[in-house]
């Protein structure tokens, strides 16, 4: 018996050392820093909560401090996000840019499996309320 293919310069990573290389490749895009508040981030938020069907998928992951990540909870993102003293715009557009980036990289998993109403909305800044941004 005869092989017509073969696998070259292939690695077997155990599945908790990708597990780490995936969340620290995230952290380390974004500083270590909360996407949302700026602080230390120590935990990774999923967007679109997987409670409302987001994945676990680095287009669906931002890095989070613990206050961010629990006071969010599975609440929409930007209706929760838009109601605290520290929304961004300019931060508000990062997140839209990682996501769109990453999931236009990974073209296998897209938005298309959630409704609309469960996707970021498209501009942010269109929303903005009157508060201090800092």
């Amino acid at each position: 018996m005869t092989m017509d293919h073969a696998i070259q310069d292939a690695e077997l990573i155990p599945k908790r050392a990708s597990k780490q290389r995936f969340r620290h490749s995230i952290f380390e895009a974004w500083g270590h820093n909360c996407a949302y508040c700026g602080n230390y981030a120590d935990t990774l938020d999923h967007v679109v909560p997987r409670l409302h069907g987001g994945l676990t998928v680095k287009y669906n992951l931002v890095p989070a401090c613990k206050r961010c990540n629990g006071n969010k909870g599975h609440q929409p993102l930007w209706a929760w996000w838009m109601a605290q003293k520290y929304w961004n715009i300019p931060r508000a557009l990062r997140v839209l840019h990682w996501i769109r980036r990453q999931a236009s990289q990974n073209a296998e998993h897209s938005w298309a499996h959630l409704p609309p109403e469960r996707l970021p909305s498209g501009n942010p800044s269109e929303q903005v309320p009157a508060t201090n941004c800092q």
